[in-house]
Parts: C-alpha cells; structure tokens; sequence
C-alpha cells in the first residue's frame, strides 16, 4: 500500500492550529499574547522610523520636528502597552503566559 499524505491525515494525525487550547480562557491569553507581541514589535518599528527620520533630517527642522513628535507618540503608545498588560495580568485568572 502507497504511504501519502491522505493515509496520514485518515490515520487520525492531529492537524490542529490550536493544539494548546483546552478552553476559552487559553484561547484569550493566546490572542491576547499574540496582541501584545505585536503591539510592541509595532513600537519598536516606531522607534527605528522616528530614528531614521531624525537622522536624515540634516538641515529641514520641519522633518526633524516631525521625528521628535513621532517619537514621544511611540513612547506613549508603549507607556499605555505596559500599562495594558499589566491590567490584563492582573485582569485574566493566572495571568498571561508565553
């Protein structure tokens, strides 16, 4: 008999997404986590932008103006992240997890 992907898949492989989620509350902090990783990747790209701005603004104080606002935007943004997740920590039952 011919091995092939049908055969594994009708042997009853698990080909679950979610392979660790039990219940509702592990899908929340698995959405959440995913938000929250994001969320600070998201602030870092910011910061390198605002830096790449600032640098390359040489003499144009518009640009350089503009990079020092977008700056203390994303400190702000990153500000209200941790304070997000340290709510969610205490909000969600034992806490968020990676």
């Amino acid at each position: 008999m011919k091995w092939t992907i049908w055969r594994f898949l009708a042997d009853g492989a698990n080909t679950s997404v979610l392979t660790g989620v039990g219940s509702i509350e592990d899908l929340l902090k698995l959405v959440v986590n995913i938000l929250v990783l994001g969320l600070g990747v998201a602030g870092v790209v910011g910061v390198v932008w605002a830096g790449i701005l600032y640098l390359t603004a040489r003499d144009n104080e518009q640009q350089a103006a503009r990079a020092k606002t977008r700056l203390i935007e994303v400190a702000i943004g990153l500000v209200a992240w941790a304070l997000m997740y340290t709510a969610l920590q205490f909000l969600v039952p034992g806490g968020l997890t990676f």
